[in-house]
């Protein structure tokens, strides 16, 4: 297959297909941090629960 694309077509296509590239990986940062996040405040809410809620712990 030929494409009578010139040198400027290609450039701009190369350069949208960066950008497209580079949104995609600002959405899975955004999303692995988010779940990080959520996982670390599960965490620690469930670890302040259950030292607090503790029979030994002191009054």
């Amino acid at each position: 297959m030929k494409t009578d694309l010139n040198r400027e077509q290609m450039m701009m296509i190369v350069e949208r297909a960066r950008h497209e590239r580079s949104i995609a990986a600002g959405d899975i940062l955004a999303a692995t941090t988010h779940k990080a996040l959520w996982w670390l405040a599960r965490w620690t809410d469930r670890f302040l629960h259950a030292l607090l809620m503790s029979p030994t712990a002191r009054q």
